[in-house]
This record gives structure tokens, sequence and C-alpha cells, in this order.
């Protein structure tokens, strides 16, 4: 069977027939298949037909039935297709079986592996790079079989060398086995030292006791371009902008940003990895230690593509991902991105009571957006009367920098201040409030 490119993605323009079945849900459906194309123009494929079926399930052995198979041979044939790509994930019999139909000129490949070079081409920090290989050695492991050269790569150059001298009575594929195992087991450990380094982070805000707010989404809904509007109209420092593309997956890792509002409330904000259907389970698995940072939030920010199609399906992925990450619970802002391309808006404020319209391009909804933030994190803040001594003017220079100051007078006791008071600054204060 022929196997991937030797490169992380697919750098080289290549042809896909990609393959489809419609379980008797026709939404869910053409949405799936939809977003399989946005994933091959994404890793550089060009998709040159589609076959589906109506099945009322996958065929066990092979995924759709025999005469559709055939048929898939013929088209693939016909077109010089490089790949053909099913949309979900195989199991190893069922690669082996299509290939065995298919012919050593085709590569069979999956929906999870097209995520995963794309994970792949998209890593950058230390910490999701082993999360990708950790992903990819996983999911490769039972598929050994016919998958020797995508192997090699992923685990980091092959099975031979020391290994092959110490087992001199196993098969390669058993030597293959055991050096992925021990490939996974090192990349493990490489990344629980990184998540260690980020729990002690993580205390450490809670020490300080800044609320988080973390912005979830589905993958290209907007998350970064929202939080870089947001540090632009508050900390108005470009330098701390998050990366942000028009490309699936673009960020891959959690950036955190402090945000200081103009009443001097001040929370961090966090980006994460975007979300997508049918993710992949080891990738979801591999990534935890990333998205535990959600579990960690005060509020989160559901930012919504409501220019899309599909917005229902895609709130729906968002918040199946987040109840098996265990962060349902948290309360939720759902922010409706793009609203400059919606078409009937009308039909979101039905549907959604509490629906705020976003636009991060033109910052429509930005001041709604950090109100209602604002009121979430900080109502319950006590106001708070004290008296300053004029020879304590860095108390004062304190208090306007960090509360929200409802009023100053200057009389012969000192400094009268009327402010909103965190519990920490009302601790730090306690002997100068009057009430």
């Amino acid at each position: 069977m022929k196997q991937f490119n030797e490169t992380s993605i697919f750098s080289e323009p290549k042809k896909a027939v990609i393959v489809s079945l419609n379980l008797g849900d026709d939404e869910l459906f053409y949405y799936q298949l939809e977003e399989l194309k946005n994933l091959c123009f994404a890793s550089n494929i060009e998709v040159v037909d589609t076959v589906t079926q109506n099945l009322n399930a996958i065929v066990p052995g092979t995924y759709i039935g025999s005469g559709k198979l055939n048929e898939l041979k013929t088209i693939a044939s016909a077109l010089e297709a490089d790949y053909v790509i099913f949309n979900d994930e195989l199991s190893p019999s069922q690669i082996k079986n299509i290939s065995e139909i298919l012919g050593d000129h085709i590569e069979v490949i999956d929906r999870t592996m097209v995520i995963l070079e794309i994970f792949a081409s998209r890593a950058r920090s230390k910490a999701s790079v082993l999360q990708v290989e950790i992903a990819k050695l996983k999911y490769s492991l039972p598929r050994l079989v016919g998958l020797r050269s995508y192997l090699s790569r992923t685990a980091g150059g092959g099975a031979g060398g020391g290994g092959a001298r110490r087992g001199l009575g196993e098969t390669k594929l058993e030597l293959d086995r055991r050096h992925i195992e021990r490939r996974i087991s090192k990349a493990t450990e490489e990344l629980k030292a990184i998540t260690k380094s980020r729990e002690n982070a993580r205390k450490l805000r809670h020490v300080n006791n800044i609320p988080i707010v973390s912005v979830v989404g589905y993958t290209n809904a907007g998350k970064s371009s929202t939080i870089n509007a947001i540090l632009n109209y508050c900390n108005k420092d470009a330098s701390k902008t998050l990366f942000a593309q028009d490309m699936l997956f673009a960020t891959l890792d959690t950036t955190t940003r402090l945000v200081k509002l103009f009443n001097n409330h001040e929370f961090l904000i966090t980006d994460t990895v975007g979300f997508v259907s049918k993710l992949p389970h080891h990738l979801i698995e591999s990534f935890k230690s990333t998205l535990e940072e959600i579990k960690e939030a005060d509020l989160i920010v559901h930012i919504i593509d409501a220019s899309s199609p599909f917005m229902n399906l895609q709130i729906e992925t968002t918040q199946n991902v987040l109840a098996e990450l265990g962060a349902s619970s948290i309360p939720t802002i759902y922010a409706f991105n793009k609203y400059d391309l919606v078409k009937s808006p009308e039909l979101i404020s039905y549907q959604f009571k509490d629906a705020l319209f976003l636009s991060a391009t033109t910052s429509y909804g930005l001041e709604e957006l950090l109100k209602r933030i604002d009121e979430f994190l900080f109502s319950h803040l006590e106001t708070h009367r004290l008296l300053i001594p004029y020879n304590s003017g860095e108390i004062y220079s304190h208090l306007m920098e960090k509360t929200e100051v409802l009023k100053t007078e200057y009389k012969e006791e000192g400094i009268f201040v009327e402010a909103k008071l965190t519990p920490q600054i009302k601790a730090l204060y306690h002997d100068l409030i009057i009430y």
C-alpha cells in the first residue's frame, strides 16, 4: 500500500476521492461531508470526486458495500486519485480489506489521519508537538500492518538499531510495536513535565485570585480574532495579540493574556484549540493537559460562527467536547461572531434569547461582550469608603490603579475614597475602611 508523503503534511498537491455514508441524518451527513472537504483543502488535497452511500449502519469489513467499493475503485483509477479518504475512522481490518480491493497504487486513509496530519503541521510549541505525536502513535499502534513508512516517520525513524539487535527472535511487526510503545512512554513523560509547570502556573493564578475567562468554540469561528479585538480595545498593546488566521486549527496552544477593563477590573483570558466534529479520541486525550485550562475558568465565552449554515451542529459539537472535559457546568456567554455576514440575525435571536452578536473584524458588539464579562465577574464586589492619610499617597495610587473608584473627596482629615474592593484589597486596607 502506498504511504503518506514524507513531509509532516501533504506538501505537494494531491488528488483524492472522498467517501461518506449517510446513516439517516441528512443534515449531519452534508455537514460532515462539507467539513471533510475543508479538511482536505487544509491538507493541500484536491477533492476530485465524492462517493456516497445510504446505509443503516457501517459495513464492518469494508465500511461501504462491495458494489459501491468496486464503483469507488473504478472512479479513483479513472481520475488517477492518489488517495481515497473515508469520512470516519477506519479499523485496521477495514484499511487492509479496502486496500486489497483498490490496489497498491491508491492509498486508503481516513478522516482521523487527515486531522492528525493537520495538527502536526500546526504544532509549534514543545507541548503541542508532543501531544500530536502521542495521538498519532496511539492511532498508529493497532494499524501497524500496511502503514510501515508512515509509522517510521511518526515514531522518529523506524524500529531498527539497538531494538532489532536485542530482539533477534522477534518479527519486524513486534519490533515496530515495541518501538512505538517506548516512544509513547518517553513522549508522555516529557509532556508530564510540561504539564506540571502549567499546573504550577494555574495554582499561582488562584493564589492571586484573578478571574479567568476561557474562550472556546469551533475551529475557525474567530476565537483568536475576538481575543485580539479585546486586547486592542482594552490594553492598546499590539505586541500582546495572538496569532490569528483564516485557517482550520490555527491555534493549538493555550495562550493566556491579562485584560484590564476601563474600570480597572482585571481578568485573564485564555485561547484554546478549536473543536471539530469527530475529533479523534486520542487527540482529545493527548490534549487533555491543554484543555484542562478550560475547567479552571470562572466564565466561558463560546464563540460561534453565526454565518455558518451548520451553526447549530457546531454549537452541539463544542458542547459535547466541553461535557467530555467536565466543563459543561461553567457559566457561559454565547457570542455569535461574524455578525456582519449574517442575513437573518432575528432567527438567531429567536432561538437564543441571550444571544450576543459580535464581529471581531469590525469590533461590533465588543463593548457589550466586555460589559457582560464585567458584570458576571465583578458584580459581587462590595462598595466601601476609605479614609487615606495624605502621607499615604502610594495607597491612593494603588486604589486608583487596581479598583473601580466611584468617588474621591479631599478633606482636612485625609482623602476619602469610595471604591469597589476585591476581597484581597479589602483585607489589605481593612484598617482604613470607614464603612
